[in-house]
């Protein structure tokens, strides 16, 4: 199974797909860097479970997807799914 965080630039946001699932998390840029820096480990390497630990820990909170967004999950989750993105870096030509 594929495991682990795609990263999605969303303007001043990161927006993380959770690999196997139709969910993701959407963090402010320095929330990033401050768990990669806390952790010393980057976002993509951790699981949902240990990222939702680890926010909850420093205070950092989710934020809202907007409708654009979570159409950008429903249809990138189909690749990551598949193991796409996670292990080519790109979906099917």
């Amino acid at each position: 199974m594929v495991k682990g965080l795609l990263r999605i630039g969303v303007g001043p946001a990161m927006l993380y797909l959770i690999a196997g699932t139709d969910r993701a998390v959407k963090l402010q840029r320095e929330d990033m860097q401050r768990l990669e820096s806390d952790t010393r480990k980057h976002v993509e390497e951790m699981d949902e479970e240990e990222l939702v630990g680890e926010m909850e820990r420093l205070g950092i909170e989710l934020i809202s997807l907007t409708d654009d967004e979570k159409q950008i999950v429903m249809l990138a989750s189909k690749y990551v799914l598949a193991g796409y993105f996670i292990l080519t870096n790109n979906g099917p030509s």
